[in-house]
């Protein structure tokens, strides 16, 4: 029993001791908290002093020394707008906050002097609001005035400013809120809540993030509006990009597919446009284009091989392009997508919403938005009558619906309205269609030229290759099958891999040359089939086999990729 009671009492007194060592600590921290305030205080008061006082009176010594005013004193009163209110107040706070630390033992709390400052606090706000137009008036003075931009660099020279610029002494209040923010919410993670100066504290601290709230606000507008001058100081030619309310969201560099293969692009994502660019040798950028969020639309291509991919489609200028990485590329797309949704909530209008719709339907609206090309790699055949192409049989595109075609099925020209209804080369699909479209409007004044006359299916400068129809029924870029991509293929002796696109679809592995063809090399039904897969030291092979027979030997570029290929494939070996 003794023991038991000798086991709690000595229990007991290490609580004791341990709170009693948590409150010395709070206290430490308290005392060290206040002082800290106490001492940026102080510096404060110094940066108003220098402001208020030290400035005026150089001003003022300069026009003495001129024998007239170097200055409009009203235009001086503008520059340091509140400066003299907020100088009073700070004086008298300090003031205060020194009485308090000199009688520290007689009432150990700070924060009801915030408190009682705290109506007072609010002229921050007036202080924050016209510090872009006081500065900015500060600077056309110094420009327009030498008499006065020289008093300006006499000043900024002494000793007191530390070689700082005045501009950079009238944002020092707007710093200061953050700063008490940050010494109250430690002042009060130190006190208890039976402390008598805890109601105090979280009042102070509620006042205190109002104000600091507006000035956050101007300091991301600051840090925006620095970095959107910053690009259109880099942009080659006269560019405005630096306007009222627009946002830089997003930068860095994307590769743009184009027909002489991936080019760099420098692109910047604003809250209402995106910007296009190449850069220079200098490091400086050349603007491509500037397309409107209103008008643009973002999305993954519908094949699978291509996973780093992002297509951007608009009424002015449609393009492939590639990320470094697939989470690069998610986080564009996400990005995009996100401008694109708050620019329309932002223009919440519907009938702009409608029509936005309809400019992006591309089924609908066949030559009234800039297609995407589809990159000449990719196709190497026709899209139409499916010949190849050779050095002397090119390629080029339709300038409605962006497909590879040849000479032969794409000789019509026809007016597009995204090009402000100039001619342009079209295939033939797609000038029978806008032929129709355009036979209950009236003639426009540049008439496209006549188809030339041919009979279906003949190519007279070109001997077409013939292909059986199953090779035709499924073209590469199907949206209906399983699986698709690029694969490397061998035959049991492994010495010439070969890279070719592959299609499952219901139950048959289609070959092509590219990944637009609209025709396969062959077929392959995979019913019957098995698959084998190699040791995990050669985990990208897998063998296809059929009873025991070696048909081919496929390599996939990554392991993840490997394992999809493998269960697409076993699942169509099978009923």
């Amino acid at each position: 029993m003794h023991l038991e009671e000798n086991e709690r009492s000595s229990e007991e007194e290490d609580n004791t001791f341990n709170r009693e060592k948590q409150a010395e600590a709070k206290n430490t921290n308290v005392a060290h908290i206040v002082n800290e305030i106490l001492s940026s205080e102080k510096i404060f008061v110094q940066v108003l002093k220098l402001l208020h006082i030290d400035f005026r009176e150089a001003v003022l010594k300069a026009s003495c020394q001129a024998g007239k005013a170097v200055i409009d004193e009203r235009v001086v009163n503008q520059i340091l707008c509140s400066l003299p209110q907020l100088y009073k107040l700070n004086c008298d706070l300090l003031n205060e906050l020194e009485e308090r630390v000199a009688h520290w033992s007689n009432h150990c709390c700070v924060a009801d002097i915030f408190v009682k400052k705290g109506p007072y606090l609010k002229m921050y706000s007036t202080y924050i609001r016209e510090f872009d137009k006081n500065v900015e008036l500060l600077e056309e003075h110094c420009r327009k005035n030498p008499a006065f931009a020289k008093v300006v660099r006499e000043f900024e020279s002494k000793p007191c400013c530390a070689n700082l610029a005045v501009k950079h002494y009238m944002l020092k209040p707007i710093q200061r809120i953050p700063q008490y923010q940050l010494l109250l919410t430690e002042y009060l993670k130190n006190l208890d809540e039976e402390s008598p100066g805890y109601r105090d504290a979280e009042a102070a601290l509620v006042i205190v993030k109002e104000v600091a709230n507006h000035a956050n606000e101007f300091v991301r507008q600051e840090d925006n509006s620095q970095k959107l001058y910053e690009v259109q100081c880099r942009l080659i030619g006269n560019h405005m990009i630096v306007q009222p309310g627009r946002v830089l969201l997003k930068e860095g560099i994307l590769m743009k597919l184009s027909r002489k293969g991936m080019q760099p692009r420098m692109f910047f994502l604003l809250n209402d446009s995106l910007l296009c660019t190449t850069i220079v040798a200098s490091g400086n950028f050349k603007l491509n284009n500037i397309l409107s969020l209103a008008e643009i639309k973002v999305s993954k291509p519908s094949q699978e091989g291509y996973q780093n991919e992002l297509n951007i489609e608009s009424v002015e200028r449609s393009f492939i392009l590639s990320a470094s990485s697939a989470a690069c590329r998610d986080e564009w797309l996400q990005a995009i997508s996100t401008a694109i949704n708050d620019y329309n909530t932002f223009t919440s209008v519907r009938n702009h919403e409608m029509a936005t719709q309809d400019v992006l339907d591309i089924g609908a609206q066949l030559g009234t938005i800039a297609p995407i090309w589809i990159p000449d790699p990719r196709a190497t055949m026709c899209m139409i009558c499916t010949c190849e192409f050779t050095l002397t049989w090119r390629r080029h595109h339709c300038r409605a619906c962006g497909k590879v075609v040849c000479q032969t099925c794409s000789s019509n020209k026809q007016p597009l309205k995204y090009l402000k209804n100039g001619l342009a080369r079209v295939c033939d699909l797609c000038f029978s269609a806008l032929q129709q479209s355009n036979s209950g409007d009236q003639a426009p004044s540049n008439m496209p030229l006549s188809p030339t006359s041919k009979s279906p299916g003949s190519f007279p400068f070109r001997k077409q290759k013939k292909i059986p129809a199953a090779l035709k029924e499924v073209s590469a870029n199907t949206d209906g099958s399983s699986m698709s991509g690029y694969l490397e293929r061998t035959k049991a002796n492994r010495k010439q891999w070969k890279r070719f696109w592959f299609v499952i679809m219901n139950k048959v592995l289609y070959t092509y040359a590219a990944s637009e063809d609209v025709a396969a090399l062959e077929s392959q039904p995979l019913l019957g089939f098995s698959l084998q897969t190699e040791k995990p030291e050669s985990s990208l092979h897998f063998k296809l086999y059929h009873k025991n027979t070696l048909y081919y030997i496929f390599r996939a570029s990554d392991s993840q990729l490997c394992e999809r290929w493998i269960e697409a494939i076993q699942e169509a070996t099978v009923l």
